[in-house]
């Protein structure tokens, strides 16, 4: 891949479904798509970004984390763009929607903490005032995801819910959230191989963190993404689905601790999945 890539060649990132969308007069906050497929993440000033590059880079040299290069989209490093006269660079990345016609997307961002230790007491309150109830009861909460309601026939395009949907999220509607995330009430036989699907690979992503003492991740997610298109009546078939963990600025060093914070949160969505989904379509 080229050192510097050209502006017309990209485009903002339509399945986007946490944080802000990019812009050319903010185009640190938001996710751009290559022509070519791949996905472009700005590296953000300061030290977050900084850290997120560092992230990437030991893993794709360090063979002791192949088990946690597996759950990560494929990176392909960093490239440059000149945007308004301005030199950046962005972490490249494989796009786990690749391939999905109708691709369904969530962000769940995990922990009941997601300020790193160390950081400023404004940080810390911030933090702390975002999607608080959902973090009590859950120990994670959901920034924005999309949606393709297969009961709506002239839907051409998802349903998005940002982040102010989120933030407002009542943690009792959890549950609801998830049920029209996955198409539950669609009828359609595909939906129990797809809760299976998701309920086996945040299983693989626990066990993971059960024994993990590499990393602690604050404010980081699991990404949750399946092609609405692929959901059949056909028993048989089993739906495009794919998991990944995502956003990696505020990783720490774990001294050789369990991060018990992300343990809890991704046990609690996977407990979800297990007894309050999968059985329940």
């Amino acid at each position: 891949m080229a050192n510097w890539l050209d502006l017309d060649d990209l485009l903002p990132y339509d399945n986007q479904v946490g944080g802000h969308k990019f812009t050319k007069e903010k185009p640190l906050l938001g996710l751009l798509k290559h022509k070519e497929g791949y996905l472009l993440k700005s590296v953000e000033g300061g030290t977050k970004g900084k850290n997120e590059v560092r992230f990437y880079d030991e893993l794709l040299i360090n063979e002791t984390l192949i088990n946690l290069r597996a759950l990560v989209p494929l990176y392909y490093g960093t490239v440059n763009v000149q945007i308004n006269s301005k030199d950046m660079t962005f972490i490249v990345l494989d796009d786990i929607t690749t391939g999905m016609k109708k691709p369904c997307v969530m962000d769940v961002k995990i922990g009941s903490q997601t300020w790193e230790p160390g950081c400023s007491k404004k940080k810390k309150d911030d933090e702390n005032a975002k999607y608080t109830e959902c973090k009590k009861q859950w120990s994670f909460c959901i920034p924005g995801f999309q949606v393709y309601d297969l009961l709506d026939s002239n839907l051409v395009r998802p349903q998005k819910y940002d982040k102010e949907f989120g933030k407002s999220l009542d943690p009792g509607k959890v549950i609801s959230v998830f049920e029209t995330f996955l198409n539950l009430n669609s009828g359609y036989l595909g939906v129990e191989k797809l809760v299976q699907g998701f309920t086996a690979q945040l299983d693989h992503i626990r066990r993971y963190f059960q024994t993990q003492k590499h990393y602690h991740f604050y404010s980081s997610s699991v990404l949750l993404a399946y092609d609405a298109d692929t959901l059949t009546n056909d028993k048989n078939t089993y739906p495009l689905l794919r998991v990944s963990l995502i956003d990696f600025a505020h990783v720490t060093p774990a001294d050789g601790k369990i991060d018990l914070n992300y343990l809890q949160g991704i046990t609690n969505l996977w407990t979800l999945f297990r007894t309050q989904l999968l059985h329940n379509n």
